[in-house]
Parts: structure tokens; C-alpha cells; sequence
């Protein structure tokens, strides 16, 4: 639970952006709205930093200030790692579509009267696994 003098805090401190990329052994920021910059020796510094940046040219505490640093990346390790977000979002995308033909047949094979054995032999899957299977058909098929 937060104190009214947090609050009161919270309600004036400033908002500002910046950006953080590696340059070598250092971090540099920037504060782009202010036309600023700074440096870090590790990343864990690099917000206590851009405050006390803008702290200074503001002349303002740098606990009254609320940054949120972007972590810039080398462009093309940037894309790499957009490529491999995206491909991630696909192979969930197509492993949920696996999952629900694997429901569905399932669920034609328990509609011709096959038991859990004769489908889990049939599909190469334990008992438990295809009663664990039509279990989750059976739930979607309520809850759609």
C-alpha cells in the first residue's frame, strides 16, 4: 500500500524517455527530448543514470524523475530477434492447431466406439494420454 507522500510523489514526478546501447566496454544514453547524454559502466546503472542526467539539467532530484529506458539493439541483431519472436508466435500458432486435429480425431475415433486402448494403440499413444485428450475435447467442445 503506497503512503500519501508516495503518492504525492508519484503524481509530480516527471516522465521522460531515453535510449541505452552498448558502445564498447560503456552504455551510452540519450535523452533525445532534452538533447542530453550520458554514460553507464554496466546496464544495471543505466536508469539511475538517465535520472540523474535529467536530474541535472532540469535541476530537479533524480528520485522526482520516472524514465523508461529502450534498450537499443545492432539493427540486424534487432531483426534477428523479431524473426525469431515471430516464428515463435507461428510454431505456438501451428502446435494449437496440432492440438485440436489431434482432439478432434479423438474424439471421431470415441464416436465409432473405439476405447482408450484400441485408440492409444492405433496412434502410438499411452491409454492415459488419449483419455487425457478426449478429456480436453470434451471440455472444449462445453465451453465453445
Amino acid at each position: 500500500m503506497t503512503t500519501g507522500a508516495e503518492r504525492d510523489l508519484m503524481s509530480t514526478q516527471q516522465q521522460h524517455t531515453a535510449t541505452a546501447r552498448k558502445d564498447g566496454r560503456w552504455w551510452f544514453i540519450e535523452v533525445p527530448a532534452l538533447d542530453i547524454s550520458g554514460q553507464a559502466a554496466s546496464v544495471s546503472e543505466v536508469d539511475a543514470v538517465a535520472r540523474e542526467i535529467i536530474g541535472l539539467v532540469l535541476d530537479v532530484e533524480p528520485d522526482t524523475i520516472s524514465v523508461e529506458v529502450a534498450v537499443e539493439l545492432p539493427d540486424s541483431i534487432s531483426t534477428e530477434w523479431a524473426d525469431a519472436r515471430q516464428a515463435g508466435e507461428r510454431a505456438r500458432a501451428e502446435q494449437a492447431a496440432a492440438a485440436e486435429k489431434s482432439r478432434q480425431v479423438v474424439q471421431r475415433l470415441r464416436a465409432e466406439h473405439y476405447t482408450f486402448p484400441e485408440i492409444g494403440r492405433a496412434l502410438g499413444l499411452s491409454p492415459q494420454r488419449v483419455q487425457a485428450i478426449s478429456k480436453a475435447a470434451s471440455s472444449a467442445t462445453r465451453t465453445a
